[in-house]
């Protein structure tokens, strides 16, 4: 698997035109322009151009060579198969409640992987029960040939999961940190998740915090946090449960 596409931490800013592919909003913003980091933000515009009427693609289209970057159009086609397959619920929703699973990413199989021909891995989230699935798709039959699931298994956050987890935050009446540390800094409050940078990474109870339990089943985000100047504000003491939309107190 390509390291650059399995990072924990997603950033917001984007800046790369492409097709526009429409799943859910995750999936529009990965194959248009997500940029993958590790723990910082790229501190880019957020401008994009959408090609297209935002349909991904359900007819095959021309299909690189077996290691090749996937393109745009392959990896739309990839969330489509990968997401109406069987092994998929039917009422499975994304993180926004709408129908369908929530895309995180598509990338090319593991070298050691045991695939020959055009295939690609598409991650999943479905927030109905909670369930993660890896999708190993064969672009060229169109079907999924391997399906692994889990409840347990927390991957890396679509751009769309960030953002509502800065937006849950941010309207949050719990006295979080980072927020006082914003109206300190900047002189005005902190209103909307537009006024400062921000990554966010799935977040797993570890033992090391008082609270938090829930997350590893629940599905849970920490966000990275800075001001347009640079200055990071502190967000340790709390994390975005997505799977219940609510602040969890970590200290």
């Amino acid at each position: 698997m390509n390291a650059s596409q399995r990072v924990p931490w997603r950033t917001r800013k984007v800046a790369v035109a492409a097709l526009a592919l429409g799943l859910t909003a995750a999936a529009t913003t990965y194959v248009m322009a997500q940029q993958d980091v590790s723990g910082t933000d790229s501190g880019e515009s957020s401008k994009f151009t959408v090609v297209g009427d935002g349909d991904l693609p359900t007819s095959k289209p021309k299909l690189g060579a077996d290691r090749a970057t996937l393109s745009a159009e392959e990896t739309g086609y990839a969330i489509h198969v990968a997401s109406t397959d069987a092994s998929i619920p039917a009422d499975a929703t994304d993180v926004r409640g709408k129908a369908g699973p929530e895309f995180l990413y598509a990338d090319l199989p593991d070298l050691g992987d045991d695939y020959t021909g055009r295939k690609a891995v598409v991650a999943l989230y479905d927030y109905t029960h909670d369930i993660a699935y890896d999708q190993v798709v064969d672009l060229g039959a169109g079907k999924v040939v391997d399906s692994t699931k889990s409840a347990k298994a927390q991957p890396p956050t679509s751009a769309t999961e960030a953002d509502l987890a800065m937006r849950i935050a941010v309207e949050s009446e719990e006295k979080l940190a980072f927020k006082a540390e914003f109206e300190e800094n900047m002189g005005v409050p902190l209103i909307d998740p537009d006024q400062v940078d921000y990554v966010a990474g799935s977040w797993v109870f570890n033992k090391t915090t008082a609270k938090g339990k829930e997350c590893g089943e629940d599905r849970c985000a920490q966000l990275m946090v800075s001001t347009a100047s640079g200055v990071y504000l502190n967000t340790f003491d709390f994390v975005v449960n997505l799977s219940t939309q609510k602040i969890v107190r970590t200290q």
